[in-house]
């Protein structure tokens, strides 16, 4: 097992090189000037702007420049913030660190409660009209976008209910709004593929064994044949958790949220480059931890995967 683990670590590494050299890359190439965003009114003011080019290390080559930053990734700081003056970005980042995987996981797990059990019950009704109205409901979850979705809970929980605050963050009921809008795509993503991985499993031979011995329907739903959906559905929830954090940037704006997402938006338009290129490493990393757990979860679920690997 520990050996597992510390392969799947040494794994990660090359994946964040590349990850880290694309990001520098790309948002070293978006046209603008960081220092004359960080001048603002005083932009014409060639001896302030020449002393913070040097201050930051953007008079070097981007190469130089390359190899300064991964000094800083190894010290913990991350840099330099560029907008804010002087401050290390893993300052800045501390408040918004726990806030989006804080509203994807929260929304995985509200997508996990929704979803499996609404496809399973598709599945064992299939072709009823509860299947069928289940279905067009999954299709109008998977359709309508995120600030549609956000759009309608607002109007409806927030201005007309009154029942819950329309933005910001700080109190459990502000992040119900987000986790929603967040979760109700992905569980019907879930539900989709939960139904689908039921059927397939429920055609099984082993299957018509398990009934033809007569035990219950609770009984071969939930123990033989819910249990060979485990290992897909796993996958897929490492798969929707990446999705989720990559959504966060839009539901951050919306609600005003303080996140990780709402930062890089910020960041990118003020040509922020350091913290912008921390907040990408961030969830590449958090993307390669969930699906670390996903593996685990493997191991702990299929004695196959044990055997084949030696455990």
């Amino acid at each position: 097992m520990l050996a597992f683990i510390l392969r799947r670590i040494a794994s990660l590494i090359p994946v964040l090189a590349v990850a880290l050299l694309v990001t520098f890359a790309a948002i070293h190439a978006l046209p603008g000037d960081p220092v004359q965003v960080m001048l603002s009114d005083h932009s014409a003011d060639k001896e302030m702007a020449a002393r913070l080019r040097a201050e930051y290390g953007l008079d070097r080559p981007l190469p130089a420049q390359f190899v300064a930053y991964l000094g800083e990734i190894a010290s913990g700081r991350f840099g330099l913030s560029f907008r804010y003056v002087h401050q290390p970005v893993a300052d800045v980042l501390r408040d918004g660190l726990a806030i989006s995987p804080l509203l994807a996981v929260a929304a995985l797990a509200m997508a996990l409660l929704i979803g499996i059990p609404a496809g399973v019950y598709a599945a064992i009704r299939r072709n009823r009209w509860q299947d069928t109205l289940l279905i067009l409901l999954l299709v109008a979850g998977l359709s309508i976008p995120n600030f549609a979705v956000a759009t309608f809970l607002v109007y409806a929980l927030s201005v007309k209910l009154a029942a819950l605050p329309v933005a910001g963050w700080g109190t459990w009921r502000q992040a119900i709004l987000p986790v929603l809008v967040l979760a109700i795509p992905a569980g019907a993503y879930l539900a989709r593929l939960t139904r689908t991985f039921m059927l397939e499993v429920l055609g099984q031979d082993f299957i018509r064994t398990a009934r033809a011995k007569g035990l219950g329907p609770r009984l071969v739903i939930w123990r033989h044949a819910f249990r060979n959906t485990l290992l897909p559905l796993a996958t897929s929830a490492g798969v929707i958790f990446g999705g989720l954090l990559s959504h966060t940037v839009v539901v951050e704006t919306i609600f005003n949220i303080p996140g990780l997402g709402r930062l890089a938006i910020d960041s990118i338009f003020a040509r922020d480059y350091p913290v912008a290129m921390a907040v990408v490493l961030l969830f590449v990393l958090f993307y390669a931890g969930i699906n670390l757990l996903v593996d685990l979860f493997y191991l702990v679920i299929d004695p196959r995967v044990r055997e084949g690997m030696g455990a």
